[in-house]
């Protein structure tokens, strides 16, 4: 589905794609989430690397993209490297260069990625911390307000938005969504969907924005964006959040 005359959402994937850069980009990856999680007592099957792996496979068959943008949380601890981090972050990395034959791999780095710029040497990957300007596009991640006015279009993450709905019996589900809308200096804005296999995503047609980033208070009008939906293999085009709030589902 285009957004834009530069920009596709794929059909059915948490990826956008942006032609002009032959880039598919991505967001909270989240890697060595289930080793991190263990540690805690919470023991989840290992889904997450295998189904990123999948998604950036089918992403890069449909759009022959030759590059990828991780915008930001590529792992997912705070304060240090897990060794399930480091481990899935290799073989992320070594699956990009080696199957997909992807020349580049670029990281905007994102709150959990503390310690990422010991490595980009080693796998050969560019880090940005919290924002780069590539061609006319922004990156950052998006817990901290970008500090370039450049860029005609920001894309972010860090949010992980979805829509959520809810039946007749009061049981909830949640859609991901891609959100696009226009930041108040007129500038295009993308706000990209989680990849982690277990985020469920915050349902922005029903949470506070201003407690999901300090972008949304001073930037961004979010009431005003259109949230298109990943479905079964296709994208659902739900409108503007603004009518989603009131918005009867069952």
């Amino acid at each position: 589905m285009k957004i834009g005359k530069d920009l596709e959402i794929v059909e059915g994937l948490p990826v956008l794609y942006v032609k002009s850069l032959s880039a598919i980009v991505c967001s909270d990856l989240h890697l060595g989430y289930e080793g991190v999680m263990a540690d805690k007592g919470h023991f989840l099957p290992k889904a997450n690397l295998s189904n990123i792996k999948k998604i950036i496979s089918e992403a890069v068959r449909l759009t022959g993209a030759s590059r990828i943008i991780v915008d930001g949380d590529i792992k997912n601890e705070f304060s240090k490297v897990h060794i399930e981090e480091f481990n899935e972050f290799s073989e992320f990395v070594n699956y990009i260069r080696k199957s997909l034959k992807i020349r580049e791999i670029v990281l905007i780095k994102g709150n959990h990625d503390n310690f990422i710029d010991r490595y980009k040497k080693a796998l050969d990957m560019k880090v940005y911390s919290q924002e780069a300007l590539i061609g006319d596009f922004l990156f950052f991640h998006g817990e901290e307000l970008p500090k370039s006015g450049a860029g005609k279009t920001l894309i972010m993450g860090h949010i992980h938005p979805a829509i959520t709905i809810s039946n007749s019996l009061g049981m909830r589900e949640k859609l991901r969504c891609f959100l696009y809308g226009k930041m108040k200096d007129g500038r295009r804005v993308v706000v990209v969907p989680a990849m982690n296999y277990f985020s469920e995503g915050v349902g922005v047609n029903i949470e506070d924005p201003v407690t999901m980033a300090p972008v949304f208070n001073s930037m961004l009008d979010i009431d005003s964006m259109e949230a298109y939906c990943i479905g079964e293999g296709e994208i659902l085009d739900f409108g503007r959040i603004e009518h989603l709030k009131n918005f009867d589902f069952q």
